[in-house]
């Protein structure tokens, strides 16, 4: 996802091999550039208590240049003025000249450049925050709008809430039809998908079977008091009625039936009006929220703006919340239980895990207790009103 217009260029390459195994927290990390989470081929990981990311993946995101001097094994990159020199092994970057101490030195793994990211991202004027509870790296330019979705309010009854006052993040528009669907990331989960939609993309034939896909997540899980009983749909992130989109495993994720109809469907019936009354192009955008190693996305941003209008016609952007009312869903894989709370006897002591950081407490099996940095998590046996009274709040996920 591009929110930003700056141009980073960057050159990476390989020198010294480390084995993924010899890395901690491997498969549990998730970036995000401008509120867009960033897709890679090689997961992050922690060396030395620093956070290394595939530096192609980040830049590539934000529309960066990319190669590499063999000769030296250097790294460069250059932003507004600002060129940082980073060599394979070395304890030492320059930004501009200028010698940085680092903690740890880029490496290689599996084939990829691994490169300190708040080091880097801070050397290009970005501010880098980690979130221990969701295992999550996020890095913000100095450009304006972005999204960030741990910042979403928590779901309280609607099916969607409005994201930047109903503005999209659309940096340049486009009056010609094309559709881009993300590779699928380390864990095979989706990524943003985006389109420029017109009469053109549009189906001319009966949708397809789409049972062969099965996206990460994908529990069969069916409830009575569900339309139709069954939990989750194969979820399309830009609908087959806009892109005539059918078995492609890029724009498949698993989402609650409540999504599916309630929530996303209603804008894409818009989004489609549109085009039909008007024959004019919508630039369009789904980003599925997917936290730390988790297979099932949270929810979905959708972002639309009618092109040759300049957006009058048609614009939104809202997140549609990946719930079932009556369902708890773990996240962590696609399981499920009936019911929103565990009911306790007054008095009852009951197994809450703590995050000492966040001041959340979660039920064991809570997803986000699954993906909690272990430094801050802590065993707890009493009763809810108990850890209120210290200053802690329920999860929103496992609502303890």
């Amino acid at each position: 996802m591009r929110y930003t217009n700056k141009l980073i260029t960057l050159i990476v390459g390989a020198a010294v091999v480390i084995p993924q195994s010899a890395c901690a927290s491997s498969d549990t990390i998730a970036v995000y550039v401008d509120g867009a989470r960033v897709g890679f081929d090689v997961a992050p990981v922690i060396l030395n208590d620093r956070t290394m990311v595939p530096m192609r993946a980040i830049f590539e995101e934000l529309g960066a240049d990319v190669g590499w001097d063999a000769g030296t094994e250097t790294a460069s990159g250059t932003l507004d003025g600002v060129t940082v020199n980073i060599t394979i092994d070395e304890s030492v970057m320059y930004r501009n000249g200028e010698a940085v101490t680092l903690d740890q030195p880029a490496v290689i793994i599996d084939g990829r450049t691994l490169v300190p990211v708040r080091a880097i991202s801070e050397s290009f004027g970005c501010s880098v925050t980690w979130d221990g509870s969701t295992q999550s790296v996020y890095i913000i330019s100095e450009s304006g709008d972005h999204f960030i979705p741990e910042l979403v309010p928590e779901y309280s009854g609607s099916a969607y809430t409005v994201i930047n006052g109903n503005d999209p993040y659309f940096t340049e528009t486009s009056d010609v039809s094309f559709e881009n669907y993300s590779e699928l990331d380390y864990l095979g989960r989706c990524g943003e998908a985006y389109a420029c939609l017109s009469l053109d993309t549009m189906p001319t034939e009966e949708r397809g079977d789409i049972g062969s896909v099965t996206p990460t997540g994908w529990v069969t899980a069916r409830y009575d008091f569900i339309d139709g009983t069954y939990l989750y749909n194969r979820c399309h992130l830009i609908g087959f009625q806009l892109s005539a989109e059918n078995a492609n495993e890029r724009n498949l994720i698993t989402g609650t039936r409540y999504m599916n109809v309630d929530g996303m469907l209603p804008f894409e019936n818009m989004t489609a009006d549109y085009i039909e009354d008007t024959g004019n192009h919508v630039m369009y955008r789904v980003t599925p929220d997917f936290r730390g190693s988790e297979l099932v996305a949270r929810g979905v941003l959708m972002e639309a703006q009618s092109v040759e209008d300049g957006g009058s016609g048609l614009s939104f952007n809202v997140y549609c919340y990946n719930v079932q009312p009556g369902v708890t869903i773990n996240y962590s894989d696609g399981s499920s239980f009936a019911g929103t709370e565990i009911d306790t006897d007054d008095g009852e002591t009951t197994v809450y895990i703590l995050n000492t950081r966040s001041m959340k407490f979660h039920y064991p099996d809570c997803s986000g207790a699954a993906n909690m940095n272990e430094r801050n998590k802590q065993e707890y046996s009493g009763s809810r009103e108990e850890l209120i009274a210290q200053g802690y709040s329920p999860c929103g996920i496992c609502s303890p």
